[in-house]
Formats: C-alpha cells, structure tokens, sequence
C-alpha cells in the first residue's frame, strides 16, 4: 500500500465510508481498527410481538462501533441463548456495499412464518435463513423469545423481545 493512500485510510478512523474505500472488509487496516471496537447494538426494533402462519415479522436495527461482526437471530424459549435455541441467522457483517448486514446502518430482516411451520428470514430479497419449526414448536400458541446476538473478536451484545406463535 502506497504511503497516500496508508494515510487516508488511518485518517479515517470516524468514517466508515473511507474505510470501504481502502479494501473494505478485507483490508489489514480496517481488521486493525475493528480490533479495538467493541459491537453495540443502537437500535432494536420487531414490528410484531405475536405471529400467524402466512405473517411476515420485520426486525430493524443498528450496531455502532465494530465494523466487521457476525449478527445472529435465535428463538429461544428463555431468555438466554443455549444450545437448544434455534439459530435462524448468522451473517458476517461489514462494510461493504453487497454485505447482508451492513456496520452503521440500519439493517432490515424480514422472516416469513408459513403454514408448514418454516421460519424463513430474508434481507434485500436474499434468503439468509430458513428452519422448520415443527419440532420446535409443542404446541400453538408457542411462546417464546426472538434474540438478536451481535459479536465482534468474542464480545457480544444481544437484545431480546417476545414472540408468540400462532
């Protein structure tokens, strides 16, 4: 990397956007700087609390900090994520224009509850996830819990909000 363009890319530790300039998630410096940032969730946002086969759910939300993290969604039937929960998401997430989940933006999943009892979950159109949730759901209603999980180098932040099967 020439001595220039090493400057611009150190000079834009507040901007993102000059980092997707310097090689985006690949670059040494952009995994350099993401190093000493830690993910965190700003917004959290699920415009449904309860869901019906042929319904459609709608999770936004924003992380600031890390630019380069892995976004996880769970159904849980507590509180905590375990080995049991079912894990319907997980993308690698950047800065990069044709990334699922994007670092300082507001990102838009959209999962789809369908009458065969599959969860499947898109963003920009793109299946990012699909399970069958039969064995998963006892009974209806099934109460249960929808858990956003973001981790950047082993540090993690989740938010969690109540979904009900129908």
């Amino acid at each position: 990397m020439n001595f220039s363009r090493q400057l611009k890319c150190i000079g834009s530790l507040t901007g993102i956007t000059l980092l997707v300039a310097c090689g985006g998630n690949s670059d040494p410096i952009t995994k350099e700087l993401n190093r000493h940032l830690e993910v965190d969730i700003q917004d959290f946002d699920v415009d449904k609390s309860s869901l019906y086969p042929g319904q459609s759910l709608r999770i936004e939300w924003r992380s600031e900090g890390a630019v380069l993290f892995d976004a996880r969604l769970y159904l849980s039937e507590d509180r905590t994520i375990s080995n049991s929960d079912i894990r319907v998401i997980d993308e690698e997430c950047g800065v990069e224009h044709n990334d699922h989940c994007h670092a300082a933006r507001e990102v838009e999943f959209t999962c789809d509850f369908d009458s065969d009892n599959y969860f499947s979950c898109y963003e920009d159109g793109d299946n990012i996830g699909a399970e069958d949730l039969t064995e998963y759901l006892t009974q209806l209603p099934f109460e249960n819990y929808l858990i956003l999980e973001l981790c950047s180098h082993g540090d993690c932040e989740t938010r969690i909000t109540r979904l009900t099967f129908y």
